[in-house]
């Protein structure tokens, strides 16, 4: 289904983009829109026997062991709680990356004061 959109002519994509420079590789029926995405998933599901949340759970899961809670949570926007669920159930071992910071903590903004300052 993918390569059959991603081949179709730029003509084709043109007439329900409505921009005719950028066109959509998933196109909606309504002019300027993409396709809903509950919608592709579902598409995919029946018609090519992908399931998608599994394949996006196990992503997820493969990202949580490879990265520290606050980087997937900035480079996903997910909230730091729910990165640290995936973080949990990916049995990540925060204890290199607290030893990265500690090693080389951020560079404090002025704004920021002690309590004895």
């Amino acid at each position: 289904m993918t390569i059959e959109l991603a081949a179709r002519s730029t003509h084709e994509q043109s007439t329900t983009s409505g921009t005719g420079n950028r066109p959509w590789l998933f196109p909606g029926t309504r002019p300027g829109c993409h396709f809903y995405a509950g919608r592709l998933s579902t598409s995919l599901n029946k018609n090519v026997g992908i399931f998608v949340r599994p394949a996006r759970g196990a992503a997820l899961c493969a990202l949580a062991a490879d990265l520290p809670a606050p980087v997937l949570a900035d480079l996903l926007g997910l909230s730091i709680a729910t990165a640290t669920r995936w973080g949990a159930l990916a049995a990540r071992d925060n204890a290199e990356y607290v030893a990265a910071r500690i090693e080389s903590p951020p560079a404090r903004t002025g704004g920021v004061r002690s309590a004895s300052g």
